[in-house]
């Protein structure tokens, strides 16, 4: 049982701080460079075998959409996991770019900074997995 934080971020941006495991469910972490990455971890066994995404698609040009925008809209919607998409402020989110039939189960947007988004989406997806059980 799996949390799986797929991050697009420059590596001069730290990674957030995360728990070993929340409810007793492994967290992982991986750092992608662009959008194309983000789609291929998206495609990978590690997130199809997920219990749950947070997926932090951080900032990325027109061209990078205009390229990517198709391939991942199929990469979200062939995803098993529910996911949070965590959202830059002042970007639009996934939804509004993609035409989505397979939503977020949350998106949490921080004014301060998308890093500070992490402790409640972290916290939306405990709670999710204590219902669960």
């Amino acid at each position: 049982m799996t949390l799986l934080v797929i991050r697009h971020a420059s590596s001069s941006v730290p990674r957030p701080q995360l728990p070993a495991q929340l409810n007793g469910h492994r967290v992982l972490c991986s750092d992608c460079a662009s959008l194309s990455e983000v789609r291929q971890c998206l495609c990978q066994s590690q997130a199809r075998s997920a219990d749950w995404v947070l997926l932090d698609v951080g900032v990325a040009d027109e061209a990078q959409w205009q390229a990517e925008g198709g391939a991942l809209q199929a990469a979200l919607e062939r995803l098993p996991a529910q996911y949070i998409e965590l959202q830059a402020p002042s970007e639009p989110g996934l939804e509004s770019r993609l035409q989505l039939q397979h939503g977020p189960a949350a998106v949490v947007i921080d004014q301060r900074s998308q890093q500070a988004g992490y402790p409640l989406s972290l916290a939306i997806v405990g709670r999710r997995l204590a219902q669960e059980g």
